[in-house]
């Protein structure tokens, strides 16, 4: 017969042996207190970037252009056209090629003919003491709406336009002592307008008379070929 020899355990190491289990669980617990601190700590301490306002993170914006200084002579000439008494609808303005002074058909030529009015004239006496001492070029530019026209003096518009800026450069050298040689008539008809023919208001502004006053850049491309003989 078989003796089954059996060893007796002391209690102290039973116990041992079975709470093992409490150092894996310390472990985890302490683990999951760890992950907790970090995400409140996360939400304590929002990103900066998104709390910034939006013009701290852009760009700034370029400071807006300055407006145009009128030069002397345009100062000068809206003085005169601002007279009383003188001829209403008179414009000045700056353009790429220099300054323009603009004279509307109304008050200044009769529907459909050339011939300067009175007040007209004393507008263009006014202009040419400015104009006179000065050393630019100038142009003068008949313009008139969309609208043939047909008389026994005129044929078209190319006729009117033209006669109307030939009529202000003979009152400019005749009675405003401007060099002819400064002087160049052209007539752009319909060809050339402010504002489209669709209305009776943007025709009566296309009807006009521009004398420009050239500067030296567009004086110099606009100079007129030389004669060779």
């Amino acid at each position: 017969m078989t003796r089954r020899r059996v060893v007796a355990m002391s209690p102290h190491a039973l116990r041992a042996s079975g709470d093992r289990w409490l150092f894996g669980y310390a472990d985890i617990v302490t683990l999951l207190f760890a992950v907790f601190a970090s995400l409140y700590a996360a939400r304590l301490v929002p990103p900066v970037a998104a709390e910034m306002p939006v013009n701290v993170l852009a760009e700034p914006a370029p400071p807006a252009p300055a407006a145009p200084v009128p030069s002397a002579l345009e100062q000068a000439l809206q003085t005169v056209l601002g007279r009383e008494g003188n001829l209403p609808g008179v414009e000045v303005s700056s353009s790429a090629r220099g300054l323009v002074i603009s004279l509307p058909e109304a008050g200044s030529f009769p529907a459909g003919r050339a011939e300067l009015s009175t007040k007209a004239r004393d507008v263009m006496l006014d202009l040419s003491a400015e104009l006179r001492a000065l050393p630019n070029q100038i142009r003068v530019e008949g313009h008139t709406d969309d609208v043939p026209i047909h008389t026994a003096q005129f044929a078209s518009n190319w006729e009117l336009s033209t006669a109307r800026a030939t009529t202000v450069i003979q009152y400019l050298v005749e009675a405003g002592g401007i060099d002819p040689a400064r002087l160049a008539a052209a007539g752009y008809a319909e060809y050339r307008p402010r504002l489209a023919n669709d209305t009776a208001e943007a025709r009566a502004r296309n009807r006009r008379v521009d004398i420009v006053v050239l500067d030296s850049v567009a004086a110099s491309q606009e100079a007129p070929a030389e004669v060779r003989r």
